[in-house]
């Protein structure tokens, strides 16, 4: 074999390597669906947030989150400018806020909300936070359909709505 075959043999499967090692989870996505319900019942308004099991690069992927419409269905099917979240294993926490006040900071989370009693969750604690759920999904590349939740249990209480701040 002259040198520029095996220059060009070796050019192939450089650029083989470095697409096939090098890409990771680049330019694959997921997407997922699914309907959240509460006792049997469909729950509108409730944010679901997927919060990745592993590392990429040293640090967690997400959360990603959705919101339910009026029948309880969710749809994640784009994060940012992606059009999806990268496949692969992902603790579920789901929240329904009960706001009483809309004019809150942009920066307020929940946790604050909560706390200062401008907000109660209306579903079930133990699926507001991953340490305590139990609802998990994994993400095949492409359409993830039908990842549906029925959370079980009595409403939380864990904050009691107030006026304004």
């Amino acid at each position: 074999m002259n040198p520029i075959k095996w220059l060009m043999a070796g050019v192939a499967c450089t650029v083989l390597v470095v697409l096939g090692g090098c890409s990771g989870q680049t330019g694959v996505y997921s997407t997922i669906s699914g309907t959240v319900t509460h006792n049997g019942a469909p729950v509108d308004n409730a944010k679901v947030n997927l919060h990745s099991t592993v590392e990429v690069n040293g640090k967690k992927l997400g959360p990603f989150s959705a919101m339910t419409d009026s029948s309880g269905k969710y749809l994640l099917a784009m994060n940012g400018k992606e059009p999806g979240i990268p496949p692969g294993m992902y603790k579920v926490t789901i929240t329904k806020l009960d706001v009483k006040n809309p004019n809150l900071p942009p920066d307020f989370d929940q946790g604050q909300m909560e706390a200062s009693g401008l907000a109660r969750n209306l579903l079930p604690k133990d699926y507001e936070n991953i340490t305590t759920t139990k609802l998990s999904v994994t993400l095949e590349p492409g359409k993830n359909e039908n990842k549906n939740f029925d959370l079980k249990g009595q409403a939380s209480t864990t904050a009691k709505p107030t006026g304004t701040p």
